[in-house]
């Protein structure tokens, strides 16, 4: 899995300069970006890291102040190299940079046990810390978008930062390091934004979405909420599993850390619809997916090169599409009615006052209820309902069952008819919905093709605690996972026993 996160990106620290200052005495920003996708022998190869780099190397010479001549890029590297591309680095920052210069070092690549692995060496990630510390630059930060990278925030000299970050500081002399995972987790790319989680939403929080106050500015604060949150988020459900950046600094002095500028941008992009919303903004001659936001309540800029993009925006019926042109030094706001009104849609979905129906079939396999007959194998069909019925109850199921199976050591054919009603909860994260509920229903059971015995028939209620997880696959398909345990009253020779019942199905959703 690829060490996703990304790239505290930018966060090149950009710091406004006052007024009355000149220019020349305004801070410069350095950076050093580093991205290898060939870890050691035996490790899956990345796909993305490189181009996490170079997304890094773009945000911050488009919104971090950090200018190409003070970019050095390494894409594809080793162990040698990267020692080699350090000792200039210095070397050049000891004859050119001052006490009141920043650096930024962003590093995607495979690690492990403390180490970068690249390309079948290893870099101690000590060394990287070490380079930061020594460098002749007022505000050093290190940004480490790798599997268990926390280890770099573990490392003495640094004091540990707990989640959420505020912080003031101007004058800066001090030191910042940020992974994008904790020191036991992974760090994991997505095929669907063409990177790591954590470098994306960074990098879209630098570029915008993460400027809360709307200043036209993202500070440190800003941006790490926005990346932590987002990349949390993104990796609840993962089969890498949660994937937590860390944050460790030593800064000292008073004011207001920027990290990047938007309003400066050459081209800036709003969306201005005050619901919130699930936005993808992508180049349309590339087709290469800029942004994925869930934007807040309000209007967002982001800053974006100019050119031609799709807008394309999650409604009740899919995703609303809009096509837009940036200016060169310009910008363009996107907005009206059609758009508004699909965003509040979506809201309403969410557990507004509207309500969605859906339609799910699929198989399943069940738990039996009489000896000889372990299993039952069937289809599911279910009427699915989200919307407010009480409070903390927004969504309701109408089930339907039927089930066939053949009896082992005594020859016979069982068939089952299950109906079931339920309610309870729901979560929205995403294109992912985790629901439960409470359900209770009927069990008609018919026993036929039994040895020197007339056919049986029977109807037995039944109670259950289900959960689910959905998946929106696109416009309306979902993929749905269910999975139930109760009992039910199942009639005996000798009266009526409860029978424990246990099931789960497999269904494609569509929304109604």
């Amino acid at each position: 899995m690829k060490w996703v996160l990304g790239a505290l990106a930018v966060l090149l620290m950009v710091l406004s300069p006052l007024p009355g200052v000149a220019a020349e005495d305004a801070p410069r920003r350095w950076a050093l970006v580093v991205g290898e996708n060939q870890g050691l022998s035996g490790e899956e190869r990345l796909r993305f890291a490189e181009t996490d780099a170079q997304r890094m190397r773009e945000v911050l010479q488009e919104v971090g102040a950090v200018p190409p001549e003070r970019t050095m890029a390494l894409l594809g590297t080793d162990a040698a190299k990267l020692r080699e591309a350090l000792a200039r680095f210095r070397a050049r920052l000891a004859a050119e940079a001052s006490p009141r210069d920043w650096l930024l070092l962003y590093v995607s690549s495979h690690a492990g046990d403390g180490s970068l692995h690249l390309r079948g060496t290893e870099l101690p990630m000590r060394e990287l810390v070490d380079f930061l510390k020594g460098a002749p630059v007022g505000v050093g930060l290190l940004i480490l978008d790798s599997c268990r990278s926390g280890v770099a925030t573990r490392l003495k000299g640094l004091k540990p930062v707990a989640a959420p970050v505020t912080m003031e500081a101007s004058d800066l002399e001090g030191r910042i390091v940020i992974s994008a995972s904790g020191a036991d987790e992974y760090a994991q790319e997505s095929d669907a934004l063409q990177g790591s989680f954590f470098t994306h939403h960074l990098a879209v929080g630098l570029r915008g979405a993460a400027d809360a106050s709307r200043d036209g500015r993202v500070t440190l604060e800003e941006a790490y909420r926005y990346a932590y949150a987002r990349t949390l988020e993104s990796t609840l459900v993962s089969p890498g599993g949660l994937q937590r950046p860390t944050f460790r600094m030593d800064l000292r002095g008073r004011g207001e850390l920027i990290l990047s500028e938007p309003q400066h941008a050459r081209g800036r992009l709003t969306l201005d619809v005050k619901a919130p919303g699930r936005w993808l903004v992508m180049a349309s001659e590339s087709g290469a997916l800029v942004a994925e936001l869930e934007k807040g309540e309000g209007p967002t800029t982001l800053a974006v090169a100019p050119g031609a993009y799709r807008l394309l925006l999650r409604a009740d019926e899919g995703y609303l599409e809009r096509s837009v042109r940036v200016p060169l030094d310009g910008a363009v706001s996107v907005g009206g009615e059609p758009l508004e009104q699909a965003a509040r849609l979506r809201l309403a979905r969410k557990g507004g006052p509207g309500s969605a129906l859906m339609v799910a079939v699929g198989p399943s396999l069940t738990s039996g209820i009489v000896a000889g007959l372990s299993s039952v194998v069937g289809l599911d069909v279910r009427l699915m309902r989200e919307g407010s019925l009480l409070p903390g109850v927004d969504t309701s199921n109408l089930g339907l069952a039927v089930r066939r199976g053949t009896g082992r050591g005594v020859d016979f054919q069982q068939t089952e008819l299950e109906l079931r009603l339920g309610a309870g909860p729901h979560w929205d994260l995403g294109a992912w919905t985790f629901s439960g509920a409470l359900e209770a229903g009927a069990l008609a059971v018919f026993q036929s093709r039994i040895p020197d015995e007339d056919a049986r028939f029977g109807v037995e209620p039944l109670a259950l605690v289900t959960g689910g997880v959905r998946l929106d696959v696109r416009s309306r398909l979902s993929m749905l996972l269910t999975a139930s345990a109760g009992g039910v009253m199942a009639k005996r020779d000798r009266g009526t026993a409860l029978v424990p019942r246990a099931s789960a199905s497999l269904m494609l959703g569509y929304a109604l």
